[in-house]
């Protein structure tokens, strides 16, 4: 398995631990009501898919690579449209970033190689 793919399954395993970390200073911090649990449903599904994402990138199962294509393109898009609502520097390093995972994960040889 290409580095590249390493690298990336174990910083989706980092962002399911800090997913986690939020999920849990939201409920203690910021829950008043019913609704306001939304929050916390939503961050805990996503950590269990960055999981399982980082689990498939690990194995090198092709639908991984597929979700995170997927996740890289939404990225860029969400980036471009808060870049021109709110600017800012983080914007732009946000859509350098997914453009990046994106087209490595779509485009390198390497990776093609190691998924099929």
């Amino acid at each position: 398995m290409p580095e590249g793919i390493k690298i990336l399954a174990v910083l989706n395993y980092i962002g399911t631990v800090m997913l986690l970390l939020f999920s849990i200073a939201y409920l203690f911090n910021d829950v008043k009501h019913l609704n306001d649990i939304i929050p916390v449903i939503i961050m805990v599904a996503l950590a269990v898919l960055s999981f399982f994402i980082g689990r498939g990138l690990w194995k090198g199962q092709n639908w991984a690579r597929i979700v995170s294509i997927i996740c890289a393109f939404l990225g860029v898009l969400f980036s471009i449209g808060l870049l021109f609502t709110q600017g800012g520097l983080s914007w732009i390093v946000s859509l350098v970033i997914n453009g990046l995972i994106g087209s490595y994960l779509l485009f390198s040889q390497v990776v093609k190689t190691a998924f099929e």
